[in-house]
């Protein structure tokens, strides 16, 4: 593993259990088992390594929001909802800290409103092609379909936060939970052969 590697896995592991305003480049240097110079060389200051772990959590949406070749079904759906959870689990803190990081920082949140926007357009492609594979059926019009995406979106990057705010545990079952929302609103708009 490289150095940069090291130092933003370090880094996301402490942000995770402390949050980002108790954590220092020191803290992150040492759990890297590297000098604090030797961090310094690869990033300035923490909101570096905060904007490098916002690239690394959005290369890793790339691969669960790319359409694939062969026809979609449920569980196609599932798996990337289930995959969606997983790595919003593993970068929480951000989530659970966004609105400070981006008024902290107006270079982070523009690059956060790119990657949201991108990240839609995507799910919307996603979700025109479950209509097309016989999946989901939508109301007429794509502002509808927004609204339905955006709703998931809300309930999938705020499901980990909200059980963290109110005190309770976190696991595997925690993420069918979220799950279960999702299909909750999604419901509605399988077609009937996908309902079960």
């Amino acid at each position: 593993m490289s150095a940069k590697e090291r130092i933003l896995q370090a880094a996301a592991v402490l942000f995770n259990e402390q949050g980002t305003g108790k954590v220092s480049t020191n803290h992150i240097a040492a759990a890297a088992r590297m000098s604090p110079g030797n961090l310094y060389y690869h990033y300035k200051n923490k909101e570096e390594i905060i904007e490098a772990i916002l690239d690394r959590m959005h290369a890793e949406w790339d691969p669960v929001w790319t359409l694939p070749d062969e026809p979609v079904t449920r569980k196609t759906l599932h798996d990337r909802l289930l995959r969606n959870f997983e790595i919003l689990w593993e970068y929480r803190f951000f989530y659970r800290e966004a609105v400070a990081l981006l008024l902290a920082d107006e270079r982070l949140k523009r690059k956060h409103v790119r990657m949201t926007e991108s990240r839609m357009q995507d799910q919307e492609r996603f979700a025109h092609r479950f209509v097309v594979d016989g999946v989901l059926r939508f109301p007429e019009g794509s502002a509808d379909v927004r609204k339905l995406i955006t709703a998931c979106w809300i309930v999938a990057n705020n499901w980990l936060a909200f059980l963290e705010m109110n005190g309770e545990a976190v696991d595997a079952r925690s993420f069918g939970e979220g799950l279960e929302l999702i299909w909750a609103i999604l419901r509605p708009y399988l077609t009937e052969g996908e309902t079960g």
